[in-house]
């Protein structure tokens, strides 16, 4: 049965189905996005409306700049701008004479990017460079660019991974006049001139795939809440069947069925019927457990009955920026065909106020069979997530599991906006994922996954409280990873990733700008590669 069908027979359900089938007539249209195209050739660079040369620390222009015979007319350039010293991270836009020494036309615009100290490019100096260049780029309305930096193929494919994930569209429902000045330019092409285009393509295809995934995750998390409703996300993950993974959707009535009901009481006040999102990508074959990788997506989070202030709360279209991300890496890990077995899982709902609405005090059976007692319907996340982790503990037998959610305010309290907080049962599984995280410029941060805050959890009426009781300063990014620890079986590898104060950006970094970052599907894939 459809999800829309059983939005239908739910208690309410024709007029709920009413409502979403409206609510999806009038959403408004939205602007096309495409990727960066990218190519790579050994060729000389095809005319372009920018040409990017680097420039290592010093000031000394690479031998790709000097072969082209700009290392004159970039000198004197610098000679005026004595802040540009060629470290990496760098990038200015230069308007160079109209030939070079030989008569040689040249581009009327050149963007120069430090690339630090001559012999030490890495992967991390390469993909800041690529953003820093992505940024300049995108300021400046440039729509293609040739790229000569003289890199081996590894490095330009890095190079290429940090312009593309900083240049990502997002979507757009502004109205403008497709040539008027207000129109956006956003880069559509760029061709990267590398010794071995080859082997160049090869290494881009995985990290390609890696960039999609991310691009996936942060325009799914932008999307406004009226658009991107649980059917929506359904429909995007149903997308992934021409990858081959398998797509299962537990719809309402199947959530009864198999006894999730923290996951059906979040739901109770919303025209849009909760659901459970699974997906499968085998490329180890059948005989491998799988990893089971579990994100929440709560679509919209007024908080419930125990609502939320209006300050900020249109932020709130981005509370299901876990479940984005498990879609992200699932398209990232079928896209690359990595040889691994992993289960996604997305606990899809709406978190409204409403006369079927859960309460504060209300008791539910979990699929786990454990009693919980709800105190603040704002704490949502974990309710959703811990039906989630039951059923998919028991299902799949996975070899680890990891979930991740935008949950707690308490962690962007105690991390800010630099660290995830990564609780974890398994010291090698924490390990890798730190190492993961480092080594993609994801940062974790292990916090105390400790019996004793099962004290604070006591309920006089249920197995468990939801969260601690109200009135108190409690850390409660530390209570909802503890709750969440009681519905994974014991001796299984498990992680949890608090990414509320990473999940977006309210200034630009190396490499993501301002908005939502798809956080974790860089960790994740390249953790998942890595480690099987």
């Amino acid at each position: 049965m459809s999800s829309m069908e059983t939005a239908a027979r739910s208690p309410g359900g024709r007029e709920r189905g009413a409502a979403s089938a409206a609510a999806s007539r009038s959403n408004p249209g939205k602007r096309a996005v495409s990727p960066v195209e990218v190519q790579f050739t050994g060729r000389p660079l095809a005319q372009a409306e920018a040409l990017v040369l680097g420039v290592w620390e010093g000031g000394n222009p690479t031998a790709a700049a000097r072969a082209l015979g700009a290392d004159r007319w970039i000198g004197q350039a610098l000679r005026r701008l004595p802040a540009f010293t060629g470290k990496s991270g760098n990038a200015l836009l230069l308007h160079p004479p109209r030939c070079d020494d030989s008569g040689t036309p040249l581009p009327a615009q050149v963007v120069l990017t430090g690339l630090g100290q001559f012999g030490a490019m890495d992967a991390e100096t390469a993909r800041r460079c690529g953003a820093e260049v992505g940024a300049v780029l995108m300021a400046n309305g440039i729509t293609s660019a040739a790229i000569d930096l003289g890199l081996e193929p590894l490095m330009a494919a890095f190079f290429v991974l940090g312009l593309r994930l900083r240049c990502a569209p997002m979507p757009d429902y502004r109205r403008h006049e497709a040539d008027g000045p207000e129109a956006p330019r956003p880069l559509r092409l760029i061709s990267v001139r590398v010794g071995d285009p080859r082997m160049a393509e090869t290494a881009w295809a995985q990290l390609r795939a890696a960039a999609e995934g991310v691009e996936l995750a942060r325009r799914l998390t932008a999307e406004p809440a009226n658009i991107l409703t649980p059917a929506r996300m359904i429909e995007k993950a149903q997308g992934l069947s021409k990858l081959r993974v398998s797509v299962e959707v537990l719809d309402a009535e199947r959530l009864a069925a198999e006894g999730m009901n923290l996951h059906l009481a979040v739901g109770r006040g919303s025209a849009h019927p909760p659901a459970l999102v699974v997906m499968r990508w085998r490329g180890a074959g059948d005989g491998s457990a799988p990893v089971l990788v579990v994100g929440k997506g709560l679509t919209f989070d007024s908080g419930g009955l125990c609502i939320k202030p209006a300050a900020g709360m249109e932020e709130m279209k981005g509370d299901m920026g876990g479940a984005a991300t498990v879609l992200g890496l699932l398209h990232a890990v079928a896209t690359a065909q990595t040889p691994v077995n992993v289960t996604g899982i997305m606990a899809l709902a709406e978190n409204m106020t409403d006369g079927a609405a859960y309460r504060p005090g209300d008791v539910y059976t979990s699929h786990a069979g454990l009693t919980v007692e709800v105190i603040d319907t704002d704490a949502e996340g974990r309710m959703v997530l811990a039906d989630a982790l039951s059923w998919g503990c028991a299902t799949e037998n996975p070899k680890a599991v990891i979930d991740l959610a935008t949950l707690t305010g308490s962690i962007v309290v105690a991390l800010g906006h630099h660290h995830a907080g990564l609780f974890c049962s398994d010291d090698a599984l924490a390990r890798g994922l730190i190492r993961s995280g480092q080594s993609t410029d994801e940062l974790l941060w292990r916090m105390p996954l400790s019996e004793a805050l099962d004290e604070d959890l006591k309920s006089d009426c249920a197995d468990l409280k939801q969260c601690a009781s109200a009135g108190r300063l409690l850390p409660d990014a530390l209570h909802a990873a503890r709750f969440l620890s009681h519905f994974v079986p014991d001796g299984t590898p498990w992680a949890h990733l608090d990414i509320a104060g990473v999940s977006e950006r309210a200034t630009a970094t190396a490499h993501m700008p301002v908005g939502p970052t798809g956080f974790g599907v860089l960790t994740l894939f390249d953790w998942l590669t890595d480690q099987f």
